[in-house]
């Protein structure tokens, strides 16, 4: 909804109306929109509700119905369950001003309901009657149209148009005790007052400076009071973080007012709403402290912007900033923040460790399991192999070397063992060549195996395929090495 539409929402409290109330004025730019609620009676959940306009109820002149909820630029919708019914009026115009009623039909002249005055402002609006405590301070907002961004804008007091008295500029912000800041962005320029006494209580005006005779302004009437106040916020801005919460406190004189929470551009919540135009919120009114408390929930950026207390005819604005989620605002300092990622590095690290720990013993058993199987499957059967002595042994499917020095065992064959051969063509030959120094050797078929023992099944073929010319290299080198030693073997 645009930001130029409603811009004052004031209750003035239940007026005399049976059973139905709505806010007493409001406020609005031109050209833009405003929704107005209308509250009613649990007993008339099931009535037809209306929308008129004229000076007096019996007079007026219906423009909508809720049977029949559309009418131009105006239209209306019921919720029986908030037993509220919100009237919204688009494109508005300076036409548009006059005085309105919500109405509820019950019989021939007996129908009941309460009166709006709606005016429809050019150029720039605010709120109208502020109620603040002596010694206090209070910040006012001005809303103005786009067209107006880059404009001087001003405050000045005084009960005449004409004869007010500037007080502060955009351009000169500052004058003791009364400071005035713009916001382009927001199309708002907000007037800050301090250490209110009796003598500030006064008309005042909110003015866009276009040429002498022609500024455009609105008028607020703020009164300073002595004692408890019948309206008050504990703080004017109010700051959350997406995905958070804020909560305002809303403290009243007269309990017996009706209270609601309402949004500058939207609409209002009563007591025990869960909404504001779509938006999650939780209202309580508690009596006996006399505090109406607002929480908004799941805040979004769309959030920020100006709102307001009313009760019993008073208002107070309260302005609500959502601000992105950052390390600061997310762990409350670096410290938090650290501990936390801190937290989730020793959590990762734990876990990557315990996963090592059960593959690993994963593998072991396996292992195991496999050499236990390959034993079953091979008992008793024998192989050649090489010792670092160069001579020849026999090794049985145990592991045991005959020959080889204590604490040496050969791989086990089977499954994972891979065989080569070695043909002698004249074995006689070379036994009797390297029969002083090598024992002679009379293998079964002239072949002498040697094993390669595979310690696990996922070597892949170029480690196997090393293994393999790593093993006939060894052996070549040794019987080369055997008969170079002995001048025999060459």
């Amino acid at each position: 909804m645009d930001p130029l539409m409603l811009l004052f929402l004031l209750i003035a409290g239940l007026t005399g109306a049976d059973s139905v109330s709505t806010v007493s004025r409001v406020s609005v730019l031109s050209g833009g929109s405003v929704t107005i609620p209308c509250f009613y009676d649990d007993r008339h959940k099931t009535h037809l509700k209306y929308w008129c306009r004229g000076n007096n109820m019996d007079t007026c002149t219906p423009i909508v119905h809720t049977d029949s909820p559309q009418e131009g630029k105006v239209s209306v919708t019921d919720d029986p369950d908030q037993q509220v019914f919100t009237v919204t009026i688009k494109n508005l115009t300076t036409g548009d001003s006059g005085y309105f009623w919500c109405g509820v039909r019950i019989s021939g002249d007996s129908d009941v309901g309460d009166q709006v005055t709606l005016s429809v402002t050019d150029g720039v609006s605010t709120v109208k009657w502020v109620r603040v405590q002596r010694g206090g301070s209070v910040t006012i907002p001005c809303f103005y149209e786009d067209r107006y961004k880059t404009h001087v804008k001003y405050w000045c007091r005084g009960r005449e148009w004409s004869s007010c008295t500037p007080i502060v500029h955009t351009d000169s912000p500052q004058e003791g005790k009364v400071s005035v800041r713009d916001d382009p962005d927001q199309r708002v320029f907000t007037v800050t007052i301090n250490n209110l006494t009796d003598g500030d209580s006064d008309i005042y005006w909110c003015r866009v400076e276009i040429s002498e005779a022609s500024d455009l302004g609105d008028q607020v009437s703020l009164s300073v009071t002595v004692g408890s106040q019948r309206l008050s916020v504990d703080k004017q801005e109010v700051a959350g973080v997406e995905g958070d919460s804020v909560s305002v406190q809303c403290r009243y004189g007269n309990s017996d007012s009706l209270k609601l929470w309402c949004k500058i551009g939207g609409s209002c919540a009563p007591e025990r709403s869960v909404s504001l135009d779509g938006r999650p919120v939780l209202i309580r009114d508690d009596r006996v402290n006399r505090v109406f408390s607002v929480t908004m929930r799941r805040l979004e950026r769309k959030d920020t912007g100006w709102y307001w207390c009313d009760a019993g005819g008073l208002q107070i604005p309260v302005h609500i900033t959502v601000n992105p989620i950052s390390m600061t605002e997310y762990g409350g300092n670096n410290e938090k923040l650290s501990s936390l990622v801190q937290l989730v590095l020793y959590v990762g690290l734990g876990s990557l460790v315990l996963l090592l720990v059960i593959i690993i013993i994963t593998w072991k058993v396996w292992d195991k399991h496999k050499k236990k199987m390959a034993k079953r499957q091979n008992p008793g059967r024998t192989e050649l192999t090489l010792n670092p002595n160069h001579e020849y042994t026999v090794t049985d499917r145990s592991g045991i070397i005959e020959g080889a020095p204590p604490g040496q065992a050969s791989e086990e064959p089977g499954a994972d063992v891979t065989y080569s051969s070695i043909v002698l063509r004249d074995p006689e030959q070379v036994s009797s060549r390297c029969s002083s120094h090598c024992p002679a050797v009379t293998p079964a078929s002239d072949v002498i195996y040697s094993s390669v023992a595979l310690k696990h099944r996922e070597i892949k073929g170029l480690e196997l395929i090393c293994g393999v010319l790593f093993a006939f290299g060894r052996l070549r080198y040794e019987h080369t090495t055997c008969g170079q030693r002995n001048s025999v073997c060459r």
